[in-house]
């Protein structure tokens, strides 16, 4: 059988769907409010939004164009004791977010997620100052790879505002899809204002 996206994004929306607890909701093109965070960003183009299948803890928003495996794009505000990825053993330690954490320690709360979540030898670099919805934040790179070995390319923004974590954060695999969603993302965290 050929792989295509429609066949990678079928397939993770069945196992969403088989999880018990999928909802698949578009997000049009346009201003998008990231119910449950403190965000808006406009879309350049309709992503769906996977949030309610259940697997993102409160306050993180989940969007794709493709499916999971093709592009990732995550919008959260999270709270003090939150965390980023929702594991299902409650005995594994996960990172949660402090608010007395420091940029380089949000940038590290990020990255420790990534590995959480799965991710083999994710790291950050080329760490910059951005704001995010007015609120003075850092910007950085991300490179991992999958456990079957896929290179993955990402880029994040992270700010502290209210006590919560605001973020940004776009993850696609290295070769095509990263470059190609990756001027869209630009706009996408230009876009972003508080609510």
């Amino acid at each position: 059988m050929m792989i295509t996206r429609r066949n990678l994004f079928g397939a993770a929306a069945g196992a969403a769907l088989l999880s018990g607890c999928a909802s698949i909701a578009l997000a049009p093109a346009g201003a998008f409010t990231a119910r449950g965070t403190d965000l808006q960003v406009t879309l350049p183009q309709p992503w769906s939004d996977l949030t309610g299948a259940g697997q993102q803890p409160p306050g993180v928003r989940l969007l794709t164009i493709d499916g999971v495996l093709l592009n990732q794009l995550y919008v959260a505000s999270i709270e003090p004791g939150g965390a980023l990825v929702k594991i299902a053993d409650r005995d594994t330690p996960r990172p949660t977010y402090r608010a007395d954490m420091t940029q380089t320690e949000l940038v590290e709360f990020v990255v420790d997620s990534l590995a959480t979540f799965g991710y083999q030898e994710p790291q950050s670099t080329a760490l910059r100052p951005q704001m995010l919805a007015g609120a003075s934040g850092v910007r950085f790179d991300i490179s991992a790879r999958t456990q079957p070995g896929l290179n993955i390319s990402g880029t994040g923004l992270v700010a502290q505002s209210n006590g919560k974590l605001q973020m940004l954060l776009f993850l696609a695999p290295s070769e095509h899809y990263y470059g190609a969603f990756l001027p869209h993302v630009e706009n996408i965290f230009a876009s972003a204002t508080a609510i």
